[in-house]
């Protein structure tokens, strides 16, 4: 019987854990940084189990909850409220990707972000939920839905229908966004000022 065992994959059905590990892996977990941790990069014979911390390691997974989720989307909500582009940008990570409804470049960094909601919240934006689904995981929430803006423009008031996602992780106690795309409704009637015919 051989001495050297092969790593177990924990967690994973119809997988052999005593076969090779590489084709099991996909693109984003070899591109993972020190956030976000994967065990089991095919690099070698010392490969551990995929998604699962090493025996040297713990993972403490803060509660998540639905009502979580809306009060971190609420929060971001009241950030649009003071119209103060920092606080916005202070709820997203260092590393996170913004994906925004009125641009057309992928915004991924803060520097990067904040420009973006400097020139958004000039329209005075208030966003209503009007649909959601929640995905809860180890430190990671997913909000995916549809909301509607609110916004003046040009001393107009006007509706934007639009799609959401927002996924959240917890870092170091804290709950914040690292990836946000909005987009406008592909089919949306075009938006009337309010309170016109």
């Amino acid at each position: 019987m051989s001495t050297s065992l092969k790593p177990r994959i924990s967690g994973t059905r119809f997988i052999d854990a005593d076969g090779d590990l590489r084709p099991h892996l996909s693109l984003g977990a070899s591109h993972r940084d020190q956030h976000r941790l994967v065990t089991g990069t095919g690099g070698g014979s010392g490969t551990g189990a995929i998604d699962t911390p090493s025996h040297e390691r713990c993972v403490v997974c803060a509660p998540a909850t639905e009502r979580l989720t809306e009060e971190l989307f609420q929060a971001w909500n009241d950030a649009l409220q003071t119209g103060d582009a920092r606080k916005v940008t202070a709820l997203y990570t260092e590393d996170a990707v913004l994906l925004a409804t009125v641009s057309n470049v992928p915004r991924v960094n803060p520097a990067e972000i904040q420009e973006y909601f400097q020139d958004f919240l000039e329209k005075k934006p208030f966003a209503t939920i009007n649909s959601r689904n929640v995905k809860i995981g180890c430190n990671k929430l997913i909000d995916a839905g549809t909301y509607t803006f609110r916004i003046t423009d040009g001393g107009k008031t006007k509706d934007v229908p639009a799609r959401y996602t927002f996924v959240y992780e917890n870092r170091d106690g804290q709950w914040r966004i690292v990836h946000h795309h909005s987009s406008m409704m592909p089919n949306a009637v075009p938006c009337r000022p309010l309170g016109s015919a």
